[in-house]
C-alpha cells in the first residue's frame, strides 16, 4: 500500500477575467507544492460563504498562503483607504484571516509568502 502524499491547501485569489469571476493560484505556487515539496496541492476557493474551517483543517496537512497582485484590505486592520488602483481581494481576506488564526491554534504547518505574510500579520492584530 502506497503512503498518501501530504495535502497542502492553497487559498485562491478571486480574479475577474472579463465579466466572469475565477478562483486562481499562480502556477509557480502549485508547482512548488507538487514538485518541490512532493505534496498534493489542494486549491481552496474563496467563496462568498467561505468553506467551513474545520472541514479544511480535517483535509489538509499544511497551508501555503501565496503572493498575489492584491493586498489585504486596509479596513481589515483599521488602515486608511488604499491609493487609487491598489488591488484588494475581500473574498480572500474573508477566507484566509479566520483560517490563519485557527491554523495557528490547531498547530497545522503554515508557510506565508508575500501577500500571505500580510495576511499572517493582519490576522494576529498587525497593520501594514
Amino acid at each position: 500500500m502506497r503512503a498518501r502524499k501530504p495535502i497542502v491547501g492553497i487559498p485562491c485569489d478571486l480574479r475577474m477575467i472579463g465579466p466572469h469571476p475565477f478562483h486562481a493560484v499562480g502556477e509557480k505556487s502549485i508547482v512548488a507544492v507538487c514538485d518541490g515539496a512532493g505534496a498534493l496541492p489542494l486549491l481552496i476557493p474563496v467563496l462568498e460563504n467561505p468553506i467551513d474551517i474545520d472541514e479544511i483543517l480535517d483535509t489538509v496537512d499544511g497551508i501555503l498562503l501565496t503572493g498575489s497582485p492584491s493586498n489585504v484590505a486596509p479596513k481589515r486592520y483599521g488602515g486608511p483607504a488604499p491609493r487609487e488602483g491598489v488591488l484588494q481581494d475581500e473574498r480572500r481576506d474573508a477566507t484566509t484571516l479566520p483560517l490563519i488564526r485557527r491554523i495557528v491554534d490547531h498547530g497545522t504547518p503554515l508557510l506565508a509568502v508575500c501577500r500571505g505574510f500580510q495576511e499572517l500579520n493582519v490576522a494576529h492584530g498587525g497593520t501594514l
